[in-house]
């Protein structure tokens, strides 16, 4: 799975100038850090509920996915 989501989901998503990581997967939920501007993007949750179809159509597994939001450097401040 982490491959599928390293190198199938994530350029589809550099596109728009964000990606996501694959973290840990725990029986069918898997977690992926969202970096970029998936990191502050409104609409994260509605990309992960599109991989986890894709994820579903592709490799034939329901899974849910959550996302840590990878904040930039300079919002440490």
């Amino acid at each position: 799975m982490k491959d599928y989501i390293n190198n199938t989901l994530s350029p589809l998503l550099q596109g728009d100038g964000g990606y996501i990581e694959f973290i840990s997967e725990n029986n069918n939920e898997i977690q992926v850090l969202a970096r970029g501007e998936c990191s502050k993007c409104h609409k994260l949750e509605l990309c992960l509920k599109w991989c986890e179809e894709m994820i579903q159509r592709d490799k034939n597994r329901e899974v849910k996915l959550t996302a840590v939001r990878k904040k930039p450097f300079f919002w440490d401040k």
